[in-house]
């Protein structure tokens, strides 16, 4: 016989007085049918299985170098990135024809040609003391360039003119410090234009080349005296 323990003995005892008490009400039936009731409305359920997930395999990382295969990357050579580290940025390129309404052959074997000075005085006299002015006005209207370069001639140009100077600027192929061309010199329009470019590739032979594709010196110059036979024709 199991020996129950007082907190056991006090709730059949309340349990007891419970029943009784539903008894005396007329409940106790209801809640025997209401335990039927509950009991017949359920229904069996079925456990539903899980799924098992679906594995991707991620391709394993080889190595090209170990299997003795060529790298794919193909690193590019100083020059090109030399060129992408001094182009100016531009939001947007859009692709232009440059046209020339003027045609000047630059003579190739002659190292000067200086203005008399009847030449001086006629040149003198149609830059109407604009010279910079009419120069960018030729590039815009004669001898057309893309908005880019004619920005660049004009920026040479300017800095000769006001006695600056040129200097190149790039990490890798720079001139020296100091090493500039034409600084404290003013030039313009009535000097002698072929010399200076001979002077310009002295200063490329002894310095450094220009990697620019020819927009420190040489175009700007070739510029400078193309318009300048413009105006003496």
């Amino acid at each position: 016989m199991t020996i129950l323990s007082e907190y056991e003995l006090l709730r059949l005892e309340k349990i007891k007085r419970n029943e009784k008490r539903l008894a005396e009400l007329g409940l106790d039936k209801a809640k025997q049918n209401l335990k039927r009731s509950a009991t017949a409305g359920k229904t069996p359920t079925q456990k539903k299985k899980k799924r098992a997930a679906a594995v991707t395999q991620t391709p394993q990382r080889s190595s090209r170098r170990l299997k003795r295969q060529p790298v794919l990357y193909e690193p590019m050579m100083d020059d090109e990135i030399i060129r992408k580290i001094d182009a100016p940025h531009s939001k947007k390129k859009v692709a232009r024809t440059a046209t020339s309404k003027f045609r000047c052959e630059i003579p190739m074997d002659l190292k000067s040609s200086p203005l008399s000075q009847k030449e001086k005085d006629l040149i003198t006299k149609k830059m109407e003391e604009d010279f910079l002015g009419k120069f960018e006005e030729y590039l815009t209207e004669v001898d057309e360039l893309s908005h880019q370069n004619r920005r660049n001639v004009v920026r040479q140009i300017t800095k000769l003119h006001m006695g600056e100077g040129i200097t190149y600027e790039s990490r890798s192929y720079g001139w020296p410090d100091g090493c500039y061309f034409m600084k404290g010199k003013v030039i313009g329009p009535t000097d002698d234009i072929l010399h200076l470019m001979e002077i310009a590739q002295t200063c490329e032979d002894d310095w450094g080349q220009d990697h620019g594709n020819g927009w420190l010196l040489r175009h700007p110059l070739k510029k400078l005296y193309m318009f300048q036979q413009y105006h003496l024709r």
